[in-house]
């Protein structure tokens, strides 16, 4: 149990603060108040008769609430997945840009809100290592429990507003969530190789998590004068601004800064970002605004995506098992936000990446990530694809036809599936 004490000297009075069929609203990602959810679901108050919002929580803290407990995340994504295994969850399907806007209107419910919080050297209070809905929820619930994190770092433009009042504050002290560590693949540095000519000096990019990401902005060392405008900045982000490839000082809009709304990494990212002014959190309605991106020069969103349709619609929600069934392993997130945005920016561009066939798949069919049909949801729709990258190549999507998107998909798929693609494609009559 992680260590944590009221400023008193006790441990929050839940019964006095939550009711039976309460809906709690938690900060998330690298701000997942940890030691919050983990007491009060020792306290086992109203035995856990109400709806816990968890965003995307990177801990499975949430796995000790007891049955009566129901959640809503994004999807599948951080230990959300893990959690949708053995517990009630329902997903939320909004748009990553309209989530703080939904409690603003109060379209998504909130009696308290939990978040985690750090403090500066001047004691005020900061949103610490991410931002997303917080103060949207903490404005609309009836009180806000915070914990205060002394290793959570302070990141400028996310100061705690004095209008907030606190109903409880705690004291803790515990490491922040950490991605688990792997190894970037062959693939990925053949897909991120081909990436990185499409990305041109003086973009401002966007980039998720994960091994293909790290290879992608790997694979940027060697660019110049790039700006960062993303929901997420990473150890791989900090070493292309450490080489001097990211400055951010030919970005249109907050030069100078790195805009990001979550800082997920290590202890040293963590050190490193803090009172950092380089750095700067921003809300959901910034960061995935299409009205805020179409103001940056060259924005370049690189995302990534479970399969690609030869229509050049994309699944990034749900795989689907040996017995027909779909697992939640992604979310509608911010993707749509991005790639969108992107259209509308001057010289922008929306980048799709993915390896051609799925890990362990070496022979189709079934394998495949370029695919007759989705075998999930479409995420993006067809008229919303621009570029898809695979191993094998690009295919610009933007403008093409019907049987140009087939031929340029098929032409990125993993060699040995694409006569089966054709036959698809001939089938359909997207191809003669």
């Amino acid at each position: 149990m992680i260590p944590m004490s009221q400023v008193d000297g006790s441990t929050p009075d839940w019964s006095t603060l939550i009711r039976a069929g309460d809906h709690v609203a938690c900060s998330q990602m690298s701000a997942e108040p940890v030691a919050l959810l983990r007491s009060l679901a020792a306290s086992n108050v109203h035995a856990g008769r109400f709806h816990v919002f968890l965003g995307v929580p990177f801990t499975n803290a949430a796995a000790e609430f007891p049955p009566s407990t129901t959640f809503t995340t994004f999807g599948g994504m951080g230990s959300a997945a893990a959690l949708a295994r053995s517990r009630a969850v329902r997903v939320s399907m909004r748009q990553y840009s309209q989530v703080a806007s939904a409690f603003d209107d109060g379209d998504e419910p909130v009696d308290v809100a939990l978040v985690s919080l750090a403090r500066s050297a001047d004691g005020h209070l900061h949103l610490g290592a991410a931002h997303g809905y917080a103060l949207a929820a903490a404005r609309r619930a009836r009180c806000v429990v915070a914990e205060v994190n002394a290793l959570a770092p302070v990141v400028g433009g996310a100061r705690w507003p004095a209008d907030i009042a606190l109903a409880a504050v705690v004291d803790v002290s515990y490491p922040i969530a950490e991605p688990p560590g792997s190894t970037i693949s062959d693939v990925e540095r053949r897909i991120a190789g081909n990436v990185a000519p499409l990305v041109a000096d003086g973009a401002c990019i966007q980039v998720g998590i994960g091994t293909l990401a790290s290879a992608l902005l790997d694979g940027l060392r060697h660019h110049r004068s790039l700006g960062l405008h993303s929901g997420m900045l990473t150890p791989a982000v900090w070493r292309l601004m450490q080489c001097g490839a990211l400055d951010n000082a030919r970005k249109s809009i907050d030069t100078g800064i790195a805009v990001t709304g979550c800082v997920y990494g290590d202890a040293a990212l963590y050190r490193a970002v803090h009172e950092n002014r380089r750095i700067a959190l921003r809300e959901p309605g910034y960061t995935h605004a299409r009205e805020v991106i179409a103001r940056l020069v060259g924005f370049t969103a690189i995302n990534s995506a479970l399969e690609v349709d030869l229509l050049g619609q994309m699944n990034a929600e749900t795989v689907t098992g040996e017995h027909g069934a779909r697992r939640q392993v992604g979310g509608v997130g911010g993707l749509n936000d991005f790639m969108r945005a992107a259209r509308h920016a001057p010289r922008g561009l929306a980048v799709v990446a993915l390896p051609s066939r799925r890990a362990g798949r070496s022979a189709a069919p079934g394998g495949s990530r370029i695919v007759g049909t989705l075998s999930g949801p479409s995420t993006v729709a067809a008229c919303d694809a621009d570029v898809v990258v695979t191993e094998y190549g690009v295919a610009r999507l933007r403008h093409a036809s019907l049987d140009e998107r087939a031929q340029r998909l098929i032409g990125i798929a993993h060699p040995d599936d694409r006569d089966a693609l054709r036959d698809v494609a001939r089938r359909t009559g997207q191809l003669p």
